[in-house]
């Protein structure tokens, strides 16, 4: 049973590097690339360059973790376009992320300026600023437990340290923040990984693209993981480049009623 179960995984596995191969994918992430280089303007790169940044060494502090958090929870059910034309606004409504004044600050003040400049959502803005500072002192108690956030979020791996801030029964559980914020978080402080968002999970299905078979949003991120060592191509990026082509505001191709006609890569596409 044991030798069936290995050659199943290896029969499997070998599989799907021909399947990559013989569709070229690393072709189809470059015509992703040029196309968004030639059609699509102000994209924002800020995810890219904080990933690279920690390649060549960078460790990010905790004003710079706390950054990354609120903008990771700011972005759920909210236009990016909006919240990135508005960042140097929202920078000061959170205290340049100063985490003594931010806790001190009043939930009731954040969310009317965060809603002032239309940056909010009904739903979930005012729950995420009421949950702030307790989700701060979770923070800090992580660093207590582990000398910094950067300790804390490379002592295993990525998926793993989602799982720590997601899932419901964990130490450090942060109110508020399903897998995919949890992953936008980390994102935006440099780590490696796929967000599997809404336009992820559909642009990356068995019904488009095909690029994973996984429902399940923990093992997306690990089907990502090895699809990226197979084509040589980081998850952030591959991440970019997919979210760019579907997004509102951006590429708005693969959207949910998709303009297959205006497809570049609809060779590659089950649909």
């Amino acid at each position: 049973v044991k030798i069936r179960q290995i050659y199943t995984s290896f029969t499997e596995n070998k599989s799907c590097r021909l399947e990559c191969m013989n569709k070229n994918y690393q072709q189809m992430f470059n015509i992703l690339e040029k196309y968004l280089k030639d059609r699509v303007q102000d994209i924002d790169l800020t995810i890219l360059e904080a990933v690279e940044q920690r390649k060549n060494g960078k460790s990010f502090s905790f004003e710079e973790h706390l950054r990354g958090f609120v903008y990771a929870q700011l972005s759920a059910l909210v236009s990016w376009k909006k919240i990135k034309d508005n960042q140097t606004i929202l920078d000061e409504i959170f205290c340049n992320f100063d985490r003594q004044q931010l806790k001190e600050k009043s939930a009731e003040d954040l969310i009317n300026e965060i809603t002032a400049i239309k940056c909010h959502n009904p739903y979930t803005t005012k729950n995420q600023m009421r949950s702030l500072k307790a989700n701060i002192e979770t923070f800090e108690r992580i660093e207590q437990d582990f000398g910094t956030l950067e300790k804390f979020i490379t002592h295993s791996t990525p998926s793993n340290i989602i799982k720590l801030l997601a899932d419901s029964n964990s130490t450090y559980k942060i109110k508020y923040m399903g897998v995919p914020i949890a992953c936008e978080y980390v994102r935006n402080v440099g780590i490696d990984i796929i967000k599997p968002d809404v336009h992820i999970k559909r642009i990356a299905s068995a019904d488009r693209l095909n690029l994973v078979t996984a429902k399940s949003d923990y093992k997306i991120i690990d089907e990502f993981q090895e699809l990226s060592k197979q084509i040589g191509i980081n998850q952030a990026k591959m991440d970019y480049l997919l979210w760019n082509y579907c997004s509102k505001g951006y590429g708005e191709v693969c959207t949910a009623t998709p303009k297959c006609n205006e497809c570049v890569i609809r060779k590659y596409c089950q649909k």
